[in-house]
Formats: structure tokens, sequence, C-alpha cells
């Protein structure tokens, strides 16, 4: 079967409303793992400090991966954005909060 009769085909067509949807949930993964620390001191240190170290791979990813779903997103009508958007927006904050604060506490030093 060629590719041109494979994208015409419906079933293989990608819902624009599921776009930017692993953007989202990587952003938020990388959102929750600030707060990890902040959990009761009773749990062990791996589960209250590892997920620190996700930060940033996830948050690298979040943005990589909702960028080209904004992009496709720019010129149709028919489809929303926003789970793109908002998954750039938190992967894009999980990347930076951490170099502000390795700024502050390198600079104060």
């Amino acid at each position: 079967m060629s590719s041109l009769k494979q994208d015409a085909d419906p079933a293989h067509q990608e819902d624009p409303r599921s776009r930017g949807t692993g953007s989202l949930v990587l952003g938020v993964l990388a959102a929750a793992a600030f707060g990890c620390p902040f959990l009761p001191e009773a749990l062990p240190p791996l589960v209250r400090y590892f997920p620190l170290y996700l930060v940033l791979p996830l948050g690298i990813c979040a943005v990589v991966w909702g960028l080209p779903d904004l992009w496709r997103a720019w010129g149709t009508e028919d489809s929303s954005p926003v789970r793109a958007r908002t998954g750039v927006l938190l992967g894009a904050l999980a990347v930076l909060a951490p170099l502000v604060w390795l700024f502050f506490y390198f600079g104060a030093g």
C-alpha cells in the first residue's frame, strides 16, 4: 500500500484534539518532581530526592515533544494547541528553575 493511500485513510490520521498530550504529561511530571523534597521525612531519601535528577530531562523532553505539535497547529483552525502550549510552558519552567537556582546559589557565594 502506498504512503499516499495510508495518509488518506481516516483510521491512520491523528486526532487534532490529542496533540500535545505527551508534552503535557512530561511537563506535569517535571513540575511535580520539584515537590518531592517536601514529602514527609519518614520516606526514604531516594524517594524524596531522586526525582530532582529527572527534572531537567523531563523538562527538555516536554519542550522537544511539544514544539512540533505547536508548529503543526499554527495554521489549522480545527486543533486546539492548549495541551502542547501548557506542556512547553511547564517544560521550560522545569528547565529554567534549576538554572536560576544555580545562578543565585553560586552567584551569592
